[in-house]
Parts: structure tokens; C-alpha cells; sequence
């Protein structure tokens, strides 16, 4: 009875409120208020944020189901998409946080890939986070009983990227880090990976539903498969003209996700038994194809996430990327053992979406590396802008198809904000190594690069030493390149480090057993019955502290790096501080010889790393080599 009572008046606020606010506020929604368009719903949750919320209360609802649900069968819509944009700098918004506070802790994470399980168990062992009851005036899309939430008041969250794919839960991993930024805008902030920028080519290549009846549109073929004869190939055969061929298309061949779609499919059951969606009939593969192009729109999930994510965020001296600083040898031999000239005198090289002839200081006033990083921001957040007005525009013209920038590449080809998924890209349509912060790494080949004098990429070594120079930057934090069941740090220098993070194939890990020890033989747990590489067990918490200057209110200083959690073989560990003078001296650099096995008793006929010290006083060192990571432990005596 009560629903009925207030559908109609529900549905006039809804027009009501969308109406005036898309014509004063954004030009990034449509002005025609219809009442079905995605962000009419969207800006509806902002109208009548707690209307569906009072037709239940938290106690009296029914067992399993969530206010969600309520919501959208009150509004007659089957997803409703709250929209969270940017209105401000990453700088402005934490200039607000900082300055109410002497000292900050920065909780950093990075490549969930959709792993549920794995933020459920990095949530449970933080020293910052803590999973709390969800609020009934929750004001997001948030189907869960349970949200993330702050346990200090002086602390931040910052996600690395990368935020789908391999885990099985896109969409609970993108609803709980939106709901979190939503509740903690100034607390909260994204930095976007290459597995994010490319969803960008979802309703490029797949058509939506809001368009031309959700026709698919005809697929001229990708660059990087000419001549292969493969599936995609220019010259034939192209792709399907089936919207679920297509998809499984995409995924599997073109973004290295071949379980993506069946892991959705999987994640979309898990809501209907948990009556989080309240359809009756069973998934389709069709829904699948729905799901993405939903959740792949400006108002869904990885819309949303990114519109809020930047490829460069600076706190303090604390610089968070993606990959790595855009260093190829391309542009780094020039300067090599140069005394005169350094790369980043002319910053041209790393904004690689300027046209040909045009310079980064004259055309567009950049001169200095933290110009550099602004642009780099600006740059990102108008092509997501782009991207969010060119929906807009085809949603309302029929018969026009989208150009698929897939099909040539680069940074000239496709519509304007497509710049943004070649930037995401390890390589450039000349088959040529693109300069880009979101794809280069500093672990290329599986070990960090070295930057002592016996360094191999020397160039590499001068190059990156003099961004530290140039900079106020004292650590940068990096995911991308998976280091195996911990970070892996790289010491620049004595007051420079690099820290990188992705862990997502702990499960992988292999233990060399150190004969000298007295203690069992470690040895991996394994991945389990988890969906990704990480295993059930290996988790792994960054914490960053900074403290902020009492007269100028900016961050100012790094006072501790540590990390903690649980490595691969299930025992708890924490590091020392990385910053800690008196127990750093070997971490972050190729390993003493006398403390691991020699090269020709090694899996991978190499030199190992001091990957950390832990606060027992043993040391943790790791060897790569591609995706395979070996840890070794010893006493630090050794």
C-alpha cells in the first residue's frame, strides 16, 4: 500500500529534480528530462536519497534483502547508477582533509581485479579500515549489508588501478570502493589502470542498450591482429555480429580477460540468490552483455570510477602511478652520461598525445615536472569528459555508428577522448614502446630495476635519480607487474624510494627452502578455491604516514613506509620501516651474496633481492622472472 502511495509522487520529484539540475549544474547530462534516460535515475538518488529507504526500515525489512532493492521497484527502473563527479583537483579536495590534521596514514592498494575475497581480507587485517553495518540512508547503488569504512580519523585510501577482471566480483569490488569515496570524497582517491582505460572501448565496440535498440554495431577489425588471420583481423575474419560472441571477443582475445565473462555471469547468480537483483528468470549470457554495457556507461560502475580517477595523484612527497614513470629508451639515450642535458628538460617526450611539431613548455605551458603532472591529470579527466559527452550525443542520434578506435590505434584515430585508451596501451600502433605512466614498470622482466653501480640500465638509473632531483617526491607507490606475496621496494637512493605493489599472483609464489635454518620448510598454501592467482590466505596492507606542516597545511614530510599482512604460506608478518636508517641499509637493492643461494643454485640462475626485513629481525628475499617469483628467507646475520 505504501509503495503504491508514493510512486507517483516519487516519479514527478525524479523528473522534477533531473530536469532542473542537468540544466544548471553539468553539461555532462542530456537536458531532455526523460524519465527512463540512466541519468535521470542517476540524479534522482541525489533528489530522494532516503524516499525508498522510509518505505522500510533497516529492522523491518525483509531478511537478505537490501534497501537497494526496495529502491529500484519503487522507481520502476532495473539499475539505478548514482553518479559521482568530479567537481574540484585531487589537490583542492585534499587540502580540505589536511589541513584539519598533523600527521596522515595513507592505506594504499592496488590491481583488485574484482577480488572480493581478497579486499574482504585486506579490509579485515588493516590497521585503518574496518567492514561496518550499511547505513539505511545510503544514497548509492549498495546492495550489500556490509560497507568499508574509516577506523581513524586521520586516515586516507588510495587505489592503484585496476580495478576488474580475474577476481569474479567487478561489480561488489567497484560498488564498495564508489560507496567509500562517496561517504569520504576528500579521504578517497583513484588512480585509473590500463584494465579501467580500456572498458573505454565497450560501447564503442558492443552499441548500448539506450541506442538504435542496443543493435550491435559492425566491427571493422583491431591493427594489432593484421595479418595474423585471426578472429579481429582487418582482413578477415572479423568479429561476430553476435552481441555474446562479441563480448567473450573483446575480453578474451583483446583485454587478456578470458575468464571475464563467465566470472560476471557467475557474479550476476550470486545476486540473484542473494535477492539483490530481483529478477525471477535465470541469467542469460545476454545479461551478461546487458551488465556491461550498464555498468561500461558514464552513470555505471567503471563510469563512475572513472571520472573520479586521476593517472598521476601527489600527496606531499608521496606520488602514486599506475605503472611507472614513462621512461623509454628511446627518449632516455640521448641524455645518456650527458652532463649537460637531462630528459626532462623538455617534457614533449611524456605527453605523447600533442601533435607532432608542438611543444610541451610553448604550446602548452608545461615546464616542470609537477606542470607535467597536472597535465597529465587535465589531460585524463577532460577525455573522460569527452567520453561521457560523445554517449550522450549518440544516445540521442539515430543511425550514426561510433568510430572503433580499435581499428587503427594511436592517438590520432577514433573520436577525440580516445587519446586516453592509446595512452593505456604498452605500445604504439608502430609497434613502437609508448611513454606512458600507465603501462611502463619498473620490474619489467620480473626483477626491480637496480640502481646501484653495477645497475644494467644505467640510463634508466640516471634518469629516474633525476626525477627525484627535480622533484619534492620521496616515494612513488606503483602497482601493474605482480611482485609475488609482498611489495617489492627499490631503493633510488638514501632518502628516494619506489614501492611496488601488485600482488595479485601470491598464489604463485614458490618457496626456495633455506637449509641453514632451523624452522620448517616454508611452502605455498596455494590459490585454493580462489578465482585469482592471489591464493585464499596472502594479503598485503601498505601504509604510508605523512605529516603535515602546522603553517603552510600541506604534506610535508614521509615519517614511515611499512606493510603487513600474510604472505603465501599463511604465517603473519610486518616489515620494519622503510625509512628506518638503522635497518635499511640492504633492503630495496640486489641481495649480499652471502645471504641467499649462489646463481648456480638458484631456479632462475640469478641474483636475488632483499625484499624486506621483518620486524624479527629475518629478511625476506625474492627473485623474478616473468610472472614467476621466488622467496627465500634467512636471518639477516647470514
Amino acid at each position: 500500500m505504501l509503495i503504491a502511495l508514493h510512486a507517483g509522487t516519487i516519479t514527478l520529484l525524479i523528473q522534477l529534480y533531473s530536469f532542473f539540475t542537468t540544466m544548471a549544474c553539468t553539461k555532462a547530462f542530456s537536458t531532455i528530462p526523460r524519465s527512463l534516460h540512466p541519468s535521470t535515475i542517476a540524479a534522482a538518488q541525489f533528489a530522494v536519497p532516503t524516499i525508498a529507504n522510509t518505505i522500510f526500515s533497516r529492522q523491518d525489512r525483509p531478511r537478505g534483502l537490501n534497501t537497494f532493492a526496495v529502491r529500484r521497484r519503487v522507481l520502476g527502473h532495473r539499475r539505478i547508477s548514482p553518479t559521482i563527479r568530479l567537481c574540484s583537483t585531487a589537490k583542492t579536495v585534499q587540502d580540505e582533509f589536511l589541513k584539519e590534521q598533523k600527521q596522515v596514514v595513507i592505506t594504499y592498494i592496488t590491481d583488485l581485479e574484482g577480488d572480493k575475497q581478497y579486499l574482504q581480507r585486506y579490509v579485515n587485517v588493516s590497521k585503518v579500515l574496518q567492514f561496518s553495518p550499511s547505513s539505511s540512508e545510503s544514497t548509492t547503488e549498495f546492495p550489500y549489508d556490509e560497507c568499508i569504512d574509516f577506523t581513524e580519523d586521520n586516515a586516507m585510501l588510495v587505489f592503484g588501478g585496476d580495478l576488474w577482471d580475474k577476481g569474479g566480483f567487478d561489480l561488489y569490488v567497484a560498488r564498495q570502493l564508489l560507496d567509500l569515496k562517496r561517504r569520504y570524497p576528500n579521504r578517497v582517491f583513484f588512480v585509473c589502470g590500463n584494465r579501467d582505460i580500456n572498458k573505454l572501448r565497450i560501447l564503442q565496440e558492443m552499441g548500448w542498450e539506450q541506442r538504435n535498440n542496443g543493435k550491435i554495431p559492425d566491427h571493422p577489425g583491431i591493427m594489432w591482429f593484421q595479418g595474423t588471420g585471426r578472429v579481429g583481423d582487418p582482413e578477415g575474419p572479423l568479429p561476430s555480429l553476435d552481441p555474446v560472441e562479441r563480448l567473450k571477443w573483446i575480453l578474451g582475445n583483446t583485454m587478456g580477460s578470458p575468464d571475464a565473462f563467465e566470472l560476471r555471469k557467475k557474479e550476476l547468480e550470486w545476486e540473484r540468490e542473494q535477492q539483490i537483483d530481483d529478477s525471477t528468470h535465470a541469467v542469460t549470457d545476454f545479461d551478461v552483455v546487458q551488465s556491461y554495457r550498464r555498468s561500461c556507461h558514464p552513470n555505471g560502475e567503471m563510469g563512475q570510477f572513472l571520472a573520479n580517477s586521476h593517472l598521476a595523484l601527489s600527496i606531499g612527497p608521496l606520488l602514486v602511478l599506475h605503472g611507472a614513470l614513462p621512461l623509454t629508451e628511446e627518449y632516455m639515450t640521448p641524455h645518456h652520461n650527458s652532463s649537460d642535458s637531462s630528459v626532462w628538460d623538455d617534457l614533449t617526450f611524456c605527453m605523447p598525445w600533442i601533435q607532432p611539431g608542438e611543444s610541451a613548455a610553448k604550446d602548452y605551458g608545461v615546464k616542470s615536472i609537477e606542470d607535467w603532472l597536472d597535465a597529465l591529470n587535465t589531460f585524463c579527466h577532460d577525455r573522460i569528459q569527452e567520453w561521457n559527452q560523445e554517449i550522450q550525443r549518440l544516445e540521442s542520434t539515430a543511425g550514426e555508428e561510433p568510430r572503433i578506435w580499435s581499428h587503427k590505434g594511436g592517438y590520432d584515430y577514433g573520436p577525440s577522448y580516445a587519446r586516453i585508451i592509446q595512452y593505456g596501451m604498452g605500445m604504439t600502433p608502430d609497434r613502437r614502446k609508448n611513454p606512458t605512466v600507465v603501462y611502463n614498470s619498473f620490474t619489467p622482466h620480473g626483477m626491480p630495476h637496480a640502481f646501484d653501480p653495477e645497475a644494467e640500465n644505467i640510463a634508466m638509473a640516471q634518469c629516474t635519480r633525476e626525477f627525484f632531483d627535480r622533484t619534492n617526491v620521496e616515494l612513488i607507490l606503483t602497482g601493474h607487474k605482480p611482485q609475488g606475496d609482498m611489495p617489492s621496494p627499490i631503493r633510488v637512493d638514501s632518502s628516494s624510494w619506489v614501492l611496488c605493489c601488485d600482488t595479485s599472483y601470491s598464489g604463485e609464489t614458490i618457496w626456495i627452502p633455506n637449509e641453514n635454518e632451523e624452522e620448517e620448510h616454508r611452502s605455498n598454501i596455494g590459490r585454493g578455491e580462489s578465482l585469482s592467482f592471489r591464493g585464499e590466505h596472502a594479503v598485503s596492507e601498505v601504509l604510508v604516514t605523512i605529516s603535515v606542516d602546522d603553517e603552510t597545511q600541506n604534506a610535508s614530510q614521509l615519517e614511515s613506509v611499512v606493510y603487513h599482512g600474510v604472505l603465501s604460506d599463511g604465517r603473519e608478518y610486518e616489515t620494519v620501516n622503510l625509512l628506518d636508517h638503522k635497518h635499511n641499509s640492504t633492503i630495496g637493492q640486489i641481495a649480499p651474496d652471502a645471504a641467499v643461494p649462489s646463481i648456480s643454485d638458484s631456479p632462475h640462475q640469478g641474483r636475488w633481492w632483499t625484499k624486506s626485513i621483518f620486524s624479527n629481525g629475518s629478511s625476506l628475499f625474492h627473485a623474478g622472472e616473468g610472472f614467476l617469483v621466488w622467496n627465500y628467507v634467512s636471518k639477516q646475520e647470514d
